[in-house]
């Protein structure tokens, strides 16, 4: 009995050990072929590596270099760039199909580049100190040479934070009237607005290139009336006088006119209905005159015949 089990016992280590070999594979040696063909792979694959990183490098190095100047190359257009302003903004504009980039050049300095998307482009330059300044813009493409074209006409931005004299201003009107409007001419900053307030209401004027104004229809109450003055710049720039404007509005005065001074509009001067009065009775006297003279002179002929 006890040798059955022993018999037993080999049997069964002898089929695991069969299994184990047969679940272990047992490679063969690699033929020096095959050896050369996998070096030969390996090699080609980190040659091509090599080479793509040499191109990349070589690509970024031509790319960041100045492009070419192309006289042949249309310029873009430079659309829009600010006029005037008091802020610490410049927004430049333009259209600049077929190309890239647009290299932004102010006071014929690069200051930044822009992307095309759409044909169109858009780039804000942020400036610290007043004064003009110069814009132009050029189209760049290519890659990785790139070519630039010639630059764009100039636009010229000013940045004026300085506000409207005060001491320069100057303005005339009547200070009584028997009108319920009044008007108020003067002067000050070219092409300047000229806004006169009284609590909610507001009485717009504009100043010509001269820095000539005349503000017409300021509406009055009846008794004293007093105005602020609020001069503004192109640029925003905006001030209010110390000095105010007071009219005295009484329906039935004595002066008459729009309560403004000005010696070559009579009316405004509050003169013209004098005038006329004076006239009308030059003009009845003398025909009262002629009337005499006439008659009298009839009745002398008269009489000697």
């Amino acid at each position: 009995m006890a040798k059955k089990k022993e018999s037993n016992k080999s049997a069964s280590k002898y089929i695991e050990n069969d299994s184990m070999r047969n679940k272990v594979e047992i490679k063969q040696p690699i033929s020096p072929t095959q050896e050369r063909v996998s070096r030969l792979v390996g090699s080609l694959f980190i040659g091509l590596g090599v080479l793509l990183l040499a191109f990349g490098v070589f690509s970024y190095i031509k790319f960041r270099e100045e492009p070419l100047l192309d006289p042949n190359l249309e310029a873009p257009k430079l659309e829009e760039s600010t006029t005037i302003t008091n802020g610490d903004t410049l927004k430049i504009k333009g259209n600049a199909s077929g190309y890239d980039n647009v290299f932004v050049y102010v006071n014929e300095e690069k200051v930044g580049e822009a992307k095309v998307e759409d044909s169109k482009f858009s780039y804000d330059y942020k400036v610290e100190d007043e004064g003009e300044y110069s814009i132009s813009i050029a189209g760049v493409k290519g890659f990785p040479n790139r070519k630039i074209s010639s630059k764009s006409d100039l636009m010229s931005s000013v940045v004026d934070r300085t506000g409207p004299d005060a001491q320069s201003v100057t303005f005339k009107y009547g200070e009584e009237t028997n009108k319920d409007t009044f008007i108020l001419v003067g002067t000050t900053e070219s092409n300047a607005s000229v806004v006169v307030k009284r609590g909610t209401e507001s009485f717009d004027g504009l100043a010509d290139k001269d820095g000539n104004f005349r503000i017409e229809g300021i509406a009055l109450d009846e008794g004293k009336n007093v105005f602020a003055i609020n001069i503004k710049d192109l640029a925003g720039n905006e001030i209010t006088l110390d000095e105010k404007v007071r009219v005295t509005y009484s329906p039935t005065g004595s002066v008459n006119g729009d309560a403004v001074v000005d010696e070559n509009i009579p009316q405004a001067a509050g003169t013209f209905d004098e005038l006329i009065g004076n006239n009308l009775m030059m003009i009845f006297g003398l025909l009262a005159l002629f009337a005499f003279v006439g008659s009298s002179t009839v009745s002398y002929l008269k009489n000697k015949r």
